[in-house]
């Protein structure tokens, strides 16, 4: 009785103590949360395919001073959408090209553009071409940086045009979690910029 009681004192500790260690482990991707804008139907009559393409010159998301703080980043992103109510939904894990395509497409849908899964000849297609995105670790700081142009085409005709372009930087007091809100904020304000009505009604004319 004594050895079988002194089994199960020692097997619990042990467990938990695995279970915790998996719990600590630090997490490849980084969490980025996408603010949408009040909702809107100006745009409900508009149908257009997406197209996200990576045109930047330096293809490594952090820099070698954030790379030092962030050495599990695995280039991947853990997307979370908040909505006006204060409601967020858990999206997925994407790569940028992904995560970005993902972004706009819930910016267009909340504007109430209906976003074709397949291109469509006689839908006019949205591209978006990423020049810039890049965390860096700098001074006890996080500065984040992104520019894209977008564009409407119809046939591959350039209809209406827009870039983008932002900097944003923020304290590093608790590391990880610092640089994804900077990311975050970054990229909802980015992504909220694009003025969509404008650009869809200088295709039209």
């Amino acid at each position: 009785m004594m050895k079988f009681k002194k089994r199960w004192i020692f097997t619990i500790p042990a467990l938990a103590l695995a279970f915790f260690a998996g719990a600590c482990t630090p997490k490849p991707f980084l969490k980025v949360q996408y603010q949408l804008p009040s909702p809107s139907n100006t745009l409900e009559a508009e149908k257009v395919t997406l197209a996200v393409s990576d045109m930047r010159g330096k293809k490594a998301i952090l820099t070698e001073n954030a790379r030092k703080s962030l050495k599990n980043f695995n280039e991947t992103f853990s997307l979370v959408v908040l909505h006006e109510d204060g409601s967020g939904d858990l999206i997925g894990v994407y790569d940028l090209v992904s995560l970005l395509t993902e972004v706009f497409r819930q910016r267009l849908k909340n504007e109430g553009v209906h976003v074709a899964a397949v291109a469509d000849n006689v839908l006019s297609e949205l591209k978006i071409e990423v020049t810039e995105f890049q965390l860096d670790s700098a001074k006890g700081k996080w500065v984040v940086s992104m520019n894209y142009r977008a564009g409407l085409f119809d046939n591959e005709r350039l209809l209406s045009k827009e870039s983008v372009s932002g900097e944003a930087e923020r304290l590093s007091v608790t590391g990880k979690s610092d640089a994804e809100k900077i990311l975050g904020e970054l990229l909802s304000d980015m992504a909220n910029k694009l003025n969509l009505v404008r650009l869809f009604q200088q295709a039209r004319q």
